[in-house]
């Protein structure tokens, strides 16, 4: 089913945690809520849980209103799963029991709950753990216990804060991928909450980036990834060369770097709101090569002469940093088996295509915010 959010808003006190938000997620969607701590991405999914209550706006999860004006349907009534971060699993009954409970508080008959329960695990991958007690588990084991059991209960949306934090990076790796295989089979309306920008690029339909308590961006992970709407944005995505420019002139493809006598030749279009922008290049637009005779640079644009000052190995890709002279410090990603071989103090030439290079403002303005 489909969840409508309509100017949501949320104040503890003199703090407000969500600002007069709206998002709509289409019945089968799933939805990624993605931001630092702090930002909102929490509460706006507690609020729809029904585990907060808002201080104005409307929820509706099908057509019909969980929250709004007279209406605030208590959690249990509003038919959604909920997986959080720690297992809450309960240690002392076995696998089968824990995914039954639900439907046991539900009154289901006792042949329909052994063969739903059993059938929940069968997706995830644990039948054959049935019936061992759900301390021996491991907590990879354990997490797919809690989502087996949200989803015995055939909720219309599927609500994730932050499920596999607490697992290691390549179990990580390994469910994300599980998840997405799930939420796709079975439809799914989910909405998930996380920090981290690779699980929302592997789980998501659609990201929604959240700044304080506003949604800042909303685009599918191609978009997110390769078009961040703020220079704040970008760097909260992982781009680590971000360098603040000087004011344009009215029409111009090239700009100078505040801090630096760089100028760095663009291929984009300039934001409407020129007073505080930055140019955004990602590490694996930068090319690198051995500066062997130390050629002329000046024909090329974006084509820098530098010096490593490291070099780190990661097997399919080589990370580098380095210094410019003209002074500032770019970031590189290698797959080119010569960036390898690189080692501190090389002589190299930095090149970077201009339809790579980014220009951005410092932030997302929202409407009615003073500049």
């Amino acid at each position: 089913m489909d969840v409508r959010i309509d100017d949501l808003s949320l104040t503890f006190g003199d703090f407000t945690a969500v600002k007069h938000l709206d998002l709509h997620i289409e019945d089968g969607e799933s939805l990624v809520l993605l931001g630092q701590s702090g930002c909102g991405k929490t509460s706006t999914m507690r609020c729809v849980a029904g585990l907060e209550d808002p201080s104005g706006g409307t929820i509706s999860i099908g057509g019909k209103t969980v929250f709004g004006s007279k209406i605030n349907l208590a959690p249990n009534k509003r038919n959604v799963g909920l997986v959080f971060q720690s297992y809450a699993v309960w240690p002392h009954m076995t696998v089968l029991d824990n995914v039954a409970f639900p439907l046991r508080m539900k009154k289901r008959p006792k042949s329909e709950i052994r063969n739903k329960a059993l059938e929940t695990l069968e997706l995830v991958g644990l039948a054959h753990l049935a019936e061992r007690g759900a301390s021996m588990l491991s907590g990879g084991q354990m997490q797919r216990v809690a989502l087996a059991r949200s989803l015995a209960m055939e909720p219309a949306v599927m609500l994730l804060d932050e499920p596999l934090s607490n697992l290691d990076a390549r179990l990580r790796e390994d469910l994300r991928v599980e998840l997405r295989r799930l939420q796709l089979e079975l439809g799914l309306t989910c909405i998930y909450v996380t920090h981290d920008q690779g699980e929302a690029l592997a789980l998501a339909d659609r990201i929604a980036i959240m700044q304080n308590g506003r949604i800042s961006q909303l685009a599918d992970p191609w978009a997110t990834y390769r078009t961040p709407a703020s220079a704040a944005i970008a760097a909260f995505l992982g781009v680590s060369n971000i360098f603040g420019v000087r004011p344009p002139a009215e029409r111009c493809d090239r700009l100078r770097l505040r801090e630096h006598e760089l100028e760095v030749d663009f291929g984009t279009e300039l934001p409407v709101d020129t007073t505080d922008l930055s140019v955004c290049i990602r590490p694996e637009h930068v090319r690198l090569r051995a500066a062997d005779a130390e050629p002329s640079t000046a024909q090329r644009p974006n084509t820098w002469l530098g010096r490593v000052e490291i070099s780190v190995f990661q097997g399919s890709f080589a990370r580098c940093s380095v210094r410019l002279d003209a002074g500032p410090v770019i970031e590189v990603q290698s797959h080119e088996e010569a960036a390898g071989l690189l080692r501190k103090d090389d002589r190299v030439v930095v090149e970077v295509d201009p339809k790579h290079v980014r220009v951005l403002p410092g932030e997302v303005r929202t409407p009615g915010e003073e500049s």
